[in-house]
C-alpha cells in the first residue's frame, strides 16, 4: 500500500474512532479504544470494558460542521441569517475550492446501552450505544469475510492500516495513532474459535478495541489482546485481530446492528450470488 492510499483510509475513519478510559477494580485508570459502525454503535474489545467502570468516551478528531451549526450551536452566538450568509460568501471568496466548514471537537459521548459481550466468553469482543452521535462522525464498514470464507482468499502480505490509542508517555490527552501493517497470516487459537488474523504492526496496550482497515477500505475486523505466551510482554506476542465474523453475531445477538451495515453485507452477499450463479451458467453453457 503507497502512502497515499494509507493516508486516503486514515482520513476516511479517523472520525469514526473513539477512546474508552476505564477504572479498574482496583481504582488505577486504564485505556482502549473503539469505533463507531453506524446509528450511535461502537465496537471494542471485551477485555477493555468487562468488569471496568467506563469513565469517558471519546471521539478526538475534529468533525466538519457547517456555519450555521457553529456560530449557533457550538459558540452559542444570536447571530442572523444574513451574518451567516455574509460570512459563508467571504470564506469562499478566500477558498472557493473548499466547502465551508468549521472544525468541532465533539463533547465525550454518553453510553446508552451496553456494554453488551459475544456469548462465547473467549472472544474478545464487546459493543456499546451512545445518545446523540453527530452526523458528521464517521462509520466504519465491516467487511463480509466470514469465517468459512476467510480461506477462500489470499491474505498473506496483503495491506492494512491499525488505527487506536496506545498511551504515549509525558502527553497529557489521549492521541489517535496510525500505522501501517502487513497481514502475516489468519489463525484459529485454542482458547477462542473464530478467525484471528496476524498483523505485522507491533502490539501496544490501547490499541486493543481499536480497528484494523483493509486495503480495500472494509474493516478487517477489532484488534484484541496481543497472542503471548509464558507471560511475556505484549511487546513480544503478535498483534491479533478478530475477524468480522463474532463482531456480527454480537451486533444481532443483542439487536444492535445497525441497518447500514446489514444493507451493505446483503448487497454484497447479492452481488456473490449473482457472480456464482453466472460463473456456473458460463460453465455449464462451455459443456
Amino acid at each position: 500500500m503507497d502512502s497515499r492510499t494509507a493516508r486516503h483510509l486514515y482520513a476516511q475513519h479517523r472520525k469514526a474512532m473513539a477512546y474508552v478510559e476505564i477504572q479498574k477494580p482496583d481504582s488505577t485508570l486504564g485505556i482502549g479504544s473503539a469505533f463507531h459502525i453506524g446509528e450511535g454503535v461502537f465496537v471494542t474489545a471485551r477485555h477493555v470494558v468487562e468488569g471496568n467502570k467506563i469513565l469517558q468516551v471519546k471521539i478526538t478528531e475534529p468533525v466538519g460542521v457547517s456555519a450555521r451549526e457553529y456560530f449557533r450551536e457550538v459558540l452559542k452566538l444570536d447571530v442572523t441569517d444574513e451574518y451567516i450568509r455574509e460570512h459563508e460568501k467571504t470564506m469562499r471568496s478566500i477558498h472557493p475550492d473548499r466547502p465551508v466548514l468549521f472544525k468541532n471537537w465533539l463533547r465525550p459521548l454518553e453510553i446508552a446501552e451496553g456494554p453488551y459481550f459475544q456469548e462465547d466468553e473467549n472472544l474478545d469482543v464487546a459493543i456499546f450505544r451512545v445518545r446523540e452521535i453527530h452526523p458528521e462522525a464517521g462509520i466504519v464498514k465491516l467487511g463480509f469475510h466470514w469465517d468459512d470464507w476467510v480461506i477462500r482468499g489470499l491474505w498473506h502480505l496483503s495491506d492494512a492500516i491499525v488505527l487506536g490509542y496506545p498511551p504515549i508517555p509525558m502527553v497529557n490527552e489521549p492521541m489517535l495513532i496510525a500505522a501501517r501493517a502487513e497481514i502475516h497470516a489468519f489463525v484459529v487459537p485454542r482458547h477462542a474459535i473464530a478467525v484471528h488474523f496476524l498483523l505485522s504492526a507491533i502490539p501496544r496496550g490501547g490499541f486493543s478495541g481499536g480497528v484494523a482497515i483493509q486495503e480495500d477500505g472494509d474493516a478487517l475486523g477489532v484488534i484484541t489482546s496481543s497472542l503471548t505466551q509464558d507471560d511475556l510482554p505484549e511487546q513480544l506476542g503478535f498483534f491479533a485481530v478478530l475477524s468480522v465474523e463474532a463482531i456480527v453475531k454480537c451486533l444481532e445477538a443483542n439487536g444492535l446492528y445497525p441497518e447500514v451495515q446489514r444493507t451493505y453485507h446483503e448487497s454484497v452477499l447479492k452481488e456473490a450470488l449473482k457472480e456464482g450463479l453466472a460463473a456456473r451458467k458460463k460453465g455449464d453453457s462451455n459443456n
